[in-house]
């Protein structure tokens, strides 16, 4: 059986809680390869707890950077990889303390899958003491959590995937650019449908990731390319899909949001669009177009 190299990509835009989640990460058992924090916002000198941690910074003319742009945030950690598999997080999550030894379990013998939100209040606890604790002290996200469910049911909060994989699928649909939500369940359909024929996805428990009650507030971007005020907008196309488009800046949104889950991929991530720096914490980075 090939081994299964694995990459955690947060795209990140909370400097408040992502040393939180990195010092779970250095709790489990098994760890990571690397972690990759995908972040113009993260501080180089953030404590990485004994875990192999790059920083992604990023730039491009052609996507929209600034606004909700977590779909564009996780490509450019999955296409910037040399791992053979991503586990793609969320910035404000709390991992147990199995979160990649069951991830990697499951990886050898799956080429992707979608696992389970916990929602949980985190005061009071310690890092130490939540990382021990069973899922079934939290408000479970999927009712019931390893069953199936429709596509709708997927959040990259806690999604593991071949690498190779996710990239032939053209990674996250940019499509879903300065829009809150919905590319992870674009993907999920896609997925279940290239892999499987089917539109159901199984939603496992473990892997599973604490969530906060009250998630804190996203932070301002400390990188923008797009207008600081008013967009001058316009009505036009893009490869096929209307949207309402800026003629000054590469901000858009799609016009018919009911065609953004039709199972095309719109806008797959070109990684000769954007640029990318890797910076390891606290030294000197090194480019990467």
């Amino acid at each position: 059986m090939p081994s299964v190299s694995l990459d955690v990509v947060v795209p990140a835009v909370r400097r408040a809680t992502i040393g939180r989640l990195l010092e779970s990460l250095s709790r489990n058992g098994v760890r990571p390869d690397v972690v990759s924090i995908v972040s113009n916002e993260v501080d180089a000198r953030i404590e990485t707890h004994g875990l192999n941690v790059r920083l992604l910074r990023f730039r491009s003319s052609e996507y929209p950077i600034g606004d909700r742009d977590v779909a564009l945030r996780r490509d450019v950690g999955i296409w910037s990889s040399e791992c053979s598999h991503v586990l793609t997080l969320d910035d404000d999550v709390v991992a147990p303390a199995n979160l990649i030894e069951t991830s990697l379990g499951l990886l050898h013998d799956e080429p992707y899958f979608w696992g389970h939100y916990r929602y949980i209040s985190l005061s009071g606890y310690t890092l130490e003491r939540l990382s021990e604790l069973p899922p079934e002290l939290g408000r479970r996200r999927e009712n019931p959590p390893n069953s199936w469910h429709l596509w709708m049911s997927c959040y990259a909060g806690a999604f593991g995937v071949e690498r190779e994989l996710v990239q032939q699928l053209g990674g996250f649909d940019l499509a879903f650019s300065c829009r809150h939500g919905g590319e992870d369940q674009s993907l999920g359909k896609r997925l279940a449908a290239h892999v499987a024929g089917t539109e159901r996805v199984f939603i496992h428990e473990p892997p599973f990731v604490w969530h906060p009650n009250e998630p804190d507030e996203w932070e301002p971007p400390a990188y923008s390319n797009l207008c600081e005020g008013t967009h001058d907008l316009e009505e036009t196309s893009l490869n096929g899909l209307p949207v309402t488009k800026c003629r000054r800046c590469p901000w858009f949104a799609a016009a018919d949001e009911a065609r953004l889950f039709s199972g095309e991929v719109f806008v797959p991530y070109d990684p000769n669009a954007i640029a990318v720096t890797i910076e390891q914490p606290s030294s000197r980075a090194t480019a990467r177009a």
